[in-house]
């Protein structure tokens, strides 16, 4: 009898359940898709535990260690002020005259606009320049605690090599800080350990900046490097709380050795470290790398990263893919100018925003 009733409690209470289930994946997805303009705020701050240019005194304004921090985050949509391309390549041009204490940047954003078309062969610096971004300078934040992610630029680069993938998962509820690649004065970053770790540090100044922000969630962070932010992401990882994933694009935490030996000096230096021997990845890690079709150059044996994460690592291969379309500015050259794209990098974004999801929206 007791067995019967039993039978019949579940038979009435298994729509119910299935109900809920529907509802709660439902309302999941609606989470997940929901759209908010792309806002970007930009921090100067200063670094006191650490020491800038040599020579000065407190009075000095580069005395302590200066760190732009470039902020991507869920934003209110409203008046369209998107900035344009200049106005994110033009920071290069600001921050080259201040980090060096001189006027070395003067031009530059008009001179690397024309680089970039000439490597293309695709549009001209006015079209370039003038290309409209999805970035909206200083937007209302959405109320809300959303995610983040910080961005680690690649070699001397800053957050404009990717805006549109860190637009894009502003605009799909992640908050986004952007991370430039300089090191020690006058700035410029090298492949030594010294150098690499002061991308870290700022990593770390910012984050620290911004634990105020309430509509951060600091237990859900994701980690994205590019190329020599890889490996200075993977460092970063080691030394934060709060990461859940790691995601790398053609990152130098795989050092091909045989190409220069300072370079792999320099790589030693890092991976020999007492910090980076000890260190190990227990979060889930993506890396995508390059499948170029013609042959590349030879190297003598890979330095294998893979073997310090213990935790779930998929590395998968982008077909006839090269490092540089790991950044967007192929693809916005090539839309600037109307010229045939790839679906090289919206396939890197794709897999990129689906993994962070994954790992970051439960």
């Amino acid at each position: 009898m007791d067995y019967a009733i039993k039978q019949i409690s579940m038979k009435k209470m298994f729509p119910l359940i299935i109900a809920l289930i529907v509802l709660a994946c439902t309302s999941s997805q609606k989470e997940q898709s929901k759209t908010y303009a792309a806002g970007f705020q930009t921090f100067r701050i200063r670094d006191v535990s650490r020491f800038y240019k040599p020579g000065t005194d407190t009075a000095d304004v580069l005395y302590y260690r200066p760190v732009d921090i470039d902020v991507w985050y869920p934003a209110q949509a409203g008046a369209d002020s998107a900035l344009l391309f200049r106005d994110l390549l033009g920071l290069l041009e600001q921050r080259a005259n201040y980090y060096t204490d001189s006027f070395a940047g003067n031009g530059l954003t008009k001179q690397v606009a024309g680089i970039f078309c000439d490597i293309f062969k695709c549009s001209d610096t006015t079209r370039l320049l003038n290309f409209k971004t999805g970035s909206i300078k200083n937007a209302s934040p959405v109320k809300g605690k959303f995610p983040l992610v910080v961005y680690m630029a690649s070699y001397n680069g800053m957050g404009y090599e990717n805006f549109t993938l860190l637009e894009e998962l502003a605009q799909k509820g992640f908050v986004v800080i952007s991370v430039n690649s300089i090191g020690r004065f006058p700035g410029d970053m090298t492949m030594k350990r010294e150098d690499m770790m002061e991308q870290v540090y700022d990593a770390i100044t910012a984050l620290d900046f911004l634990k105020q922000n309430l509509n951060i969630d600091f237990l859900k962070i994701g980690i994205l490097g590019y190329s020599w932010g890889g490996l200075s992401g993977a460092v970063l990882a080691d030394k934060i709380p709060g990461v859940r994933c790691l995601v790398s694009f053609e990152g130098s935490e795989f050092h091909h050795y045989g190409q220069s030996k300072e370079e792999d000096a320099d790589f030693d230096g890092i991976r020999y470290h007492a910090d980076f021997k000890k260190m190990k990845i227990s979060v889930p890690y993506l890396r995508l790398e390059s499948a170029p079709a013609s042959k590349q150059t030879q190297y003598d044996s890979v330095y294998n990263f893979a073997e310090k994460v213990s935790g779930n690592k998929q590395i998968i291969k982008i077909d006839s893919a090269q490092h540089h379309d790991f950044g967007c500015i192929p693809q916005t050259v090539l839309e600037s100018g109307h010229c045939p794209g790839t679906q090289h990098y919206p396939k890197i974004s794709k897999l990129a925003v689906d993994f962070l999801t994954k790992h970051l929206k439960d």
